[in-house]
């Protein structure tokens, strides 16, 4: 079973339900802001933690991301797969020793290129060299020690990473639906009035955005569970 950790009610696994239920794999979901957060990954073979406005160094206001970390710790060194979005991905940045600070803000559609090693690895291989994704953040992360560059952007050079060979981290959003960006346009309507954005831009990826996102999460579900 596949556990997925929300941080808030609007940011869930969007399209990668559809792969998890063409598949028929088990998946629950946690919401970490109710302090639904497993205390163990017994049971469960692949962790997901996915977005949200916190940030992970407000791990002493927000406790339950200190028990996310202690989870992404755990399923590590048992080297079962993990994938982190935006927040998730700042989390594994931390739990893997880097520092995450204010970076350039982010927010729309905007590409993603590729690295060297990307063109290589698992689950970004089938990949353009370029892409265009779903932004929403304004925190960003030094590269973790040990681990490997995949994309990055004009204003953000880490958008992901990978660590050993089965955690994933990735700045941008490419799970999101028009549904939740919709959905975003309301929940977040104070916090872009704050920042002078009057909306998030429409939902507009070209035609390989679906199958990208359904591809790479087929490949993150297939990553092998080897306990350490």
């Amino acid at each position: 079973m596949l556990a997925a950790v929300r941080n808030v009610e609007v940011e869930g696994l969007g399209l990668w339900e559809e792969v998890l239920r063409e598949e028929g794999y088990p998946y629950r979901y946690f919401d970490a802001y109710k302090d639904e957060v497993p205390d163990s990954d017994d049971g469960y073979t692949h962790l997901v933690i996915l977005g949200g406005p916190q940030s992970v160094n407000d791990a002493e206001k927000h406790r339950y991301i200190r028990k996310e970390m202690n989870l992404v710790e755990k399923f590590i060194s048992k080297n079962k797969p993990v994938l982190g979005v935006c927040l998730g991905a700042q989390i594994i940045a931390r739990v893997l020793g880097s520092k995450v600070y204010k970076g350039a803000r982010e927010i729309g559609w905007a590409k993603i290129e590729l690295t060297r090693p990307a063109l290589v690895d698992y689950l970004f291989a089938f990949f353009p060299k370029s892409v265009r994704v779903f932004h929403f953040h304004e925190e960003t992360f030094d590269l973790p020690s040990k681990s490997i560059r995949l994309a990055s952007s004009k204003l953000v050079p880490n958008q992901a990473f990978r660590y050993n060979k089965n955690v994933y981290a990735i700045q941008f959003h490419i799970e999101v639906t028009p549904t939740m960006i919709n959905h975003w346009k309301e929940y977040y309507r104070d916090y872009l009035s704050q920042i002078g954005q009057l909306e998030l831009p429409s939902f507009v990826p070209d035609g390989s955005y679906f199958p990208l996102s359904w591809e790479l999460f087929r490949r993150f579900i297939q990553l092998p569970q080897k306990e350490a």
